[in-house]
């Protein structure tokens, strides 16, 4: 499967593999509530206003998962020369595998150094962080709604894989 640009008419999809992205990935991590106010038409107005603003360059794989990569939100780390920031990543159970040719594809021919964070305890995108060349730069408590949290940050250099 192959990754593509998402467009507007791709709203629905990004919802719905997002929330249950979150349904998979967070139950060890997060409160159900916290899981749960993540609701599909949450979603579908948030990917309608990232979509219709143009703001940074999201990829998919049909139904499987999308990868959000743009300009870095933090002063720290712009100034520390990571000028993008993978905000987020996710992919269903049954996308599994494709992570690779997905941050490949969101990072571009072009790509810039960038970050992206992850819950600690999440193993799975750590290690997949880890072997795609990302290099860990913090922990920091974090919060997710009313929610505590762990954070890791991993940094990018050089194309994810490159390495």
């Amino acid at each position: 499967m192959t990754p593509r640009p998402a467009t507007i008419d791709d709203v629905s999809m990004l919802a719905r593999v997002h929330v249950q992205a979150w349904q998979e990935a967070y139950p060890d991590l997060l409160p159900a509530a916290e899981i749960a106010v993540r609701t599909f038409e949450k979603r579908q107005f948030l990917w309608a206003r990232v979509l219709s603003k143009e703001h940074g360059r999201v990829w998919l794989i049909e139904d499987k998962g999308f990868a959000h990569i743009g300009p870095q939100r933090e002063d720290m780390w712009r100034e520390r020369g990571y000028p993008e920031e993978l905000y987020a990543m996710y992919l269903i159970r049954d996308g599994y595998g494709l992570g690779r040719p997905l941050l490949e594809a969101a990072f571009g021919p072009d790509g810039r150094p960038f970050t992206a964070c992850v819950l600690e305890g999440n193993d799975r995108a750590c290690a997949f962080y880890e072997k795609s060349g990302g290099q860990l730069l913090m922990t920091r408590d974090e919060m997710v709604g009313a929610s505590q949290v762990v954070e890791r940050v991993y940094g990018w250099t050089a194309a994810p894989f490159a390495g």
